[in-house]
């Protein structure tokens, strides 16, 4: 039975991939690093920037100094703010998802993205009030497809609800997600997953409960079907 549900942030609220990948393709390139786009979608695209910017260097064998990763990340929080350009690119139809989903279940952001990027753009396309809970890069260390994010958030979740109130279990959560790695960290954590090819194909996404192409076609009603024969 759902009984709430957890989004990922870039990809899937945020149409924000390719700025990302730019900016760090642009800091890492002052380091002397080149990483193509099918390299940065095949290995680091779910990795929080930290994580990200140590497995590139890590991975084209560039040691970093702790001065100089802290210049490339702040070089690369400057570069995806100037290409974002103030605005907040929405997926089509995600908003009004959104709404509708919390009219019915608790929700919860889980992602590796910063929490000032994740409230900011919330708070100023008015969707920060749908959220009972924000997990974010900061809170914890296992990126996916490590579950532990959607376990803090879940937990986080449980922390909300009335004190009389059965907790939320993993089985009653969905999760939706963009990427392979997403969906994985998903299925261990023991969630049920709707994907979104906002990000990969399809064929990639085949392991999650169901694969759509836009949360704009998608009804809150539909939901609970996910969970049919699960004890």
């Amino acid at each position: 039975m759902l009984k709430a549900i957890i989004f990922d942030f870039n990809g899937i609220i945020l149409n924000d991939e390719r700025l990302h990948f730019r900016a760090m393709q642009e800091a890492v390139a002052r380091l002397g690093v080149h990483v193509t786009e099918q390299e940065y979608w095949d290995r680091y695209l779910p990795l929080d920037d930290w994580t990200c910017l140590a497995s590139i260097c890590s991975d084209h064998s560039r040691p970093l100094t702790e001065e100089e990763q802290d210049q490339a990340l702040s070089h690369k929080l400057q570069a995806y703010q100037r290409l974002l350009r103030g605005g907040y690119p929405l997926f089509p139809g995600v908003a009004q998802f959104i709404a509708r989903a919390a009219s019915v279940y608790p929700l919860a952001v889980a992602t590796g993205a910063r929490r000032e990027e994740v409230t900011g753009t919330l708070a100023a396309t008015g969707l920060e009030r749908f959220f009972t809970v924000v997990v974010s890069a900061q809170d914890f260390t296992k990126g996916k497809p490590h579950p532990e994010s959607f376990l803090l958030a879940l937990q986080r979740l449980n922390e909300q609800l009335d004190g009389g109130a059965r907790p939320i279990t993993p089985k009653e959560c969905l999760v939706i997600e963009d990427s392979v790695h997403g969906v994985q960290g998903a299925l261990s954590a023991g969630m049920a997953c709707l994907a979104v090819t906002n990000t990969y194909s399809r064929d990639k996404l085949a392991a999650a409960n169901r694969v759509v192409g836009s949360l704009a076609e998608v009804e809150i009603d539909s939901l609970p079907s996910l969970f049919e024969g699960t004890p």
